[in-house]
């Protein structure tokens, strides 16, 4: 009976929609591949300069850890990029953030490089038309992940969404940024204000890594196997109606738009800048170690052979003394016995996600609430980030002239011993663990492991979380440097309610 209401509500919402569908099943295209690594640049002379100087088999590592060295690093790999460059993300959004680095990417297709972009279509709201026509520019093709038959209507979407429920649920989250088969970025950051530090609403505590050398092959290999797939809709088959000629308004409005956003853009070069100095000194700034990327299979939900969180067992096998695990998002399940075993094993679990406050989603917070006591009952130390952390934090998080109201934790890492890491687009959760596709890389380097469990110490600290702990009367408490409280912390009383109402829905498996 609900299966037949939710298909009539369905099939409503697509008739008030208009109906305007795209084509399907898509049209077959040829498989494209990764071009070969440049050999001229200074790309090409930084990694070769790095490579020459390492150990064959190693690849390295820079921690991108403030919002705006992570920008300014996608903006330098852009405007010194000469032969291609490929972009995957589960969120592209349509503010300063996202209009500035897609003008970037539209300037250096028109200098020759060959760019190809992969976005999920949840949330992206750009129209089929504007699609189709970007695609006519000679070195810019767009492909969307899993769109709807219905896009641009918000009804037909929702419509689209719930009549197709199974296939249109499971998303592509990946996130992956890689320039000219040199350098490639991978970790947590989708594209939009909050990840850059630009929201005034909140802004994300994230990271990503920057990384070159081996491993790059292996990331530009797993961007062709999305690029390829069935699910990567082409974006020219979109709209018949597209053509050349709407390229150019479309520039004039990106354009206009930064212009009129200047003042919120004041940290970052609006126009390509030469980069060559920050360059050259990166050599001198990275950790190197082994690392090897790791993903789910881009096919329909269930039908896939493994899943990267299987392979995530690697990390937490061999770990004798300490296992430090952070995530925005916390809904343990069946983790839980395993995380118990490594306890009973003599491994210290330290586990930090975010506080009601400091949560963005406020739905994925009220089903992880009913965990706390489970998660401390193993012997494991919880801490939940503060939305309102030290002024260090702060400023890792918000980017001149931008002040947001609070700070989200939005970083997604695993750290084993201080000596092997996993930073990617996995939360812990049952959407990242069972439904969404998910990457990363698995790092092993002492030095950069060493660094990142040092910064998650000091995002553990009183100043920048709340340690959770049951008292002599097995009450839950919460300290930091701000006291010690007996209800959870939040924003204002309005988010309590809404906590209230979440729990109550079961959508634990959704989230």
């Amino acid at each position: 009976m609900k299966k037949n209401i939710t298909k009539i509500i369905a099939i409503s919402l697509l008739f008030i929609s208009g109906c305007a569908t795209i084509p399907y099943p898509p049209p077959s295209t040829p498989e494209v591949h990764s071009l070969p690594p440049t050999t001229s640049g200074v790309l090409a002379e930084v990694s070769i300069k790095f490579t020459e100087t390492h150990p064959a088999g190693q690849s390295g590592f820079r921690l991108l850890t403030e919002n705006d060295v992570a920008y300014k690093w996608r903006l330098a790999l852009i405007d010194h990029a000469t032969q291609s460059i490929d972009v995957q993300y589960f969120i592209w959004q349509r503010d300063e953030a996202g209009i500035l680095l897609f003008d970037r990417l539209l300037k250096a297709a028109d200098r020759g490089v060959r760019i190809r972009m992969l976005v999920d279509d949840l949330l992206f709201v750009a129209k089929n038309q504007s699609i189709a026509a970007i695609t006519k520019h000679p070195n810019f093709d767009i492909k969307i992940y899993n769109p709807g038959r219905v896009r641009d209507s918000t009804l037909g979407k929702m419509g689209s969404f719930l009549l197709y429920f199974r296939e249109m649920n499971r998303r592509m989250h990946n996130k992956l940024f890689v320039v000219d088969n040199q350098f490639a970025v991978v970790g947590g950051r989708n594209i939009g204000n909050e990840y850059f530090g630009l929201s005034k609403k909140y802004n994300f505590r994230d990271l990503d890594v920057l990384t070159v050398g081996p491993v790059v092959k292996e990331i530009s290999h797993a961007f062709d196997e999305y690029w390829n797939a069935d699910l990567s809709y082409p974006g020219n088959a979109m709209s018949k109606e597209a053509t050349d000629e709407q390229i150019q308004p479309m520039r004039e409005a990106f354009e206009k738009y930064l212009a009129q956003s200047i003042d919120n853009l004041v940290s970052y070069p609006t126009q390509p800048v030469n980069w060559e100095g920050k360059l050259k000194r990166l050599p001198s700034e990275m950790h190197a170690g082994v690392a090897h990327f790791i993903q789910d299979q881009p096919v329909t939900y269930g039908n896939e052979e493994y899943r990267l969180s299987d392979m995530l067992r690697y990390l937490s096998a061999p770990s004798h003394t300490e296992l430090i695990m952070v995530t925005p998002y916390l809904i343990p399940g069946g983790l839980l016995e395993r995380m118990k075993k490594l306890i009973s094993e003599g491994v210290k679990i330290k586990i930090l996600t975010g506080s009601m406050g400091a949560n963005n989603h406020t739905a994925a917070h009220s089903h992880y609430k009913k965990y706390r006591r489970s998660i401390l009952a193993i012997g494991a130390e919880l801490y939940e980030f503060k939305h309102d952390p030290s002024p260090v934090i702060r400023d890792i998080s918000d980017v001149e002239p931008v002040e947001a109201g609070f700070i989200c934790l939005h970083v997604k890492a695993i750290v084993g011993d201080r000596q092997r890491c996993f930073i990617g687009s996995v939360n812990l959760d049952p959407r990242a663990l069972e439904i969404n596709t998910e990457n990363g890389l698995y790092i092993e380097s002492t030095g950069l492991c060493g660094q990142l469990a040092d910064q998650f110490d000091t995002l553990m600290s009183p100043e920048n979380a709340w340690r959770v702990f049951i008292n002599e009367n097995n009450e839950i408490r919460w300290e930091s440097n701000s006291g010690t409280v007996s209800i959870q912390p939040a924003r204002h009383f309005g988010q309590r309610i809404s906590d209230f109402f979440w729990r109550l829905i079961p959508i634990e498996s959704q989230l």
